[in-house]
């Protein structure tokens, strides 16, 4: 599952993608059938896949399903409407798997036609933007399909959105010519402290592994200097020739405009909820000016930054063949952009979307809320909820990701 938590640009990496990636060299091949728990009765239609992957399929009226691919992912997904999802642990791609489901629960389903509206104009847009990204790009070529399956619940007291979708979402993502699959477990956004918490399984369809040239440089857009392309490199220990540099990082964070957002948070809240196009800042004019001018400054007073050898932060555990990465820091994580990707991308049709062609580095703030560190895949994420990035990482959402099975090739 992928369980995300975001503080204002911040996204508190919970990439429980479930995927522990098993190299083969031969084709391996999952089979299996999908069956009503209760009833023992085969559900057809029934989505079988291996999470944040193009790697799945529908069971067949027997509820008959049989997945071929490259590489043993682990887990495997299997929903169906009206059904709990289930995740299950593939260890053995020779056994055939039987694998019951149970009906969803009638509290979930109580809560989704109660207390859940389809307030699609009110909500739609923000939830949108929280979901997929605020990105300009993605505003007009990443759609979701099909909104009148999201029902939303507003907390008027504590100043909380829910979000609760009774199938998957569908997403079309024309810039990488891609559906996007999106089982939502869990959505909730605080207005108070500009806080995201969701939980998802994805799967990718239609997505092109052969793209013709506009598409190659959406997809090395997407790719370089994302968490995906970040922790693949840690974890083979090539961040210096990925171009990404580590610092120890310190700073005085500006405690005013921390509390003007906060006020300002609840403003937007409490006209979103009443239907209301926020248009200003606050209704006395005054206020409105000086929350402007105090937004307009820098979250940090001061910050100072030291190179670091990122090395000595990694271990691995040859016994359980996992590799570790464990520090105590602030961490900032620069990316330097390839002139030539700039150059290529300048030129493009896809300029005038993708935007910010300029900016050279890329910077996100990492820091750990434990002391035991996190897991590394090398697919490219990491397994805890302890891992927190702020800025560039931290503000690409479901638009800009792309599938664990995806293999950049410049």
């Amino acid at each position: 599952m992928n369980y995300t938590l975001i503080k204002k640009s911040a996204l508190c990496v919970f990439f429980c993608y479930f995927t522990i990636i098993q190299l083969a060299f031969a084709q391996i091949t999952v089979a299996g059938k999908v069956l009503d728990a209760a009833t023992k009765q085969p559900i057809p239609g029934a989505s079988v896949y291996f999470n944040n992957t193009q790697i799945g399929e529908a069971t067949n009226n027997n509820g008959v399903f049989k997945i071929s691919a490259k590489r043993l992912y682990n887990d495997l997904i299997i929903s169906a409407v009206g059904y709990q999802t289930k995740v299950i642990t593939i260890e053995d791609n020779n056994k055939s798997y039987t694998i019951l489901l149970s009906e969803q629960a009638n509290n979930l389903m109580e809560v989704t036609v109660s207390t859940g509206k389809n307030d699609w104009k009110k909500w739609g847009s923000f939830f949108s933007g929280l979901l997929l990204g605020n990105d300009p790009r993605y505003k007009l070529y990443c759609k979701i399909l099909n909104p009148e399956d999201i029902k939303f619940f507003y907390n008027e007291n504590e100043h909380y959105l829910e979000a609760i979708a009774s199938k998957p979402i569908l997403i079309r993502n024309s810039i990488m010519d891609c559906e996007l699959h999106v089982d939502l477990r869990e959505f909730g956004y605080s207005f108070d402290n500009d806080n995201i918490t969701y939980s998802t399984f994805s799967y990718y369809e239609k997505f092109n592994n052969n793209p013709n040239k506009k598409k190659k440089m959406a997809f090395a857009v997407n790719y370089l200097g994302s968490q995906m392309h970040f922790f693949r490199s840690l974890y083979a220990k090539t961040l210096e020739t990925e171009n990404f540099q580590v610092y120890r990082y310190t700073s005085v964070k500006n405690v005013e405009k921390q509390n003007v957002l906060k006020t300002v948070q609840q403003y937007k809240a409490s006209k979103m909820a009443a239907g209301i196009t926020l248009s200003k800042l606050a209704d006395n004019p005054d206020s409105a000016r000086y929350y402007e001018r105090v937004l307009r400054q820098q979250d940090v007073l001061k910050w100072d930054t030291t190179r670091v050898d990122y090395k000595k932060y990694l271990t691995f555990d040859p016994v359980a063949n996992k590799m570790y990465f464990k520090f105590s820091d602030t961490l900032m994580v620069v990316y330097k952009r390839d002139e030539k990707v700039l150059e290529k991308l300048a030129q493009s049709s896809l300029a005038y979307k993708f935007g910010q062609t300029s900016v050279f580095m890329l910077k996100t703030l990492i820091s750990l809320n434990n002391k035991e560190g996190v897991v590394i895949d090398p697919a490219g994420y990491v397994t805890s909820s302890d891992l927190v990035m702020t800025g560039n990482m931290g503000n690409r959402r479901l638009a800009e990701q792309l599938p664990y099975d995806f293999v950049y090739s410049p």
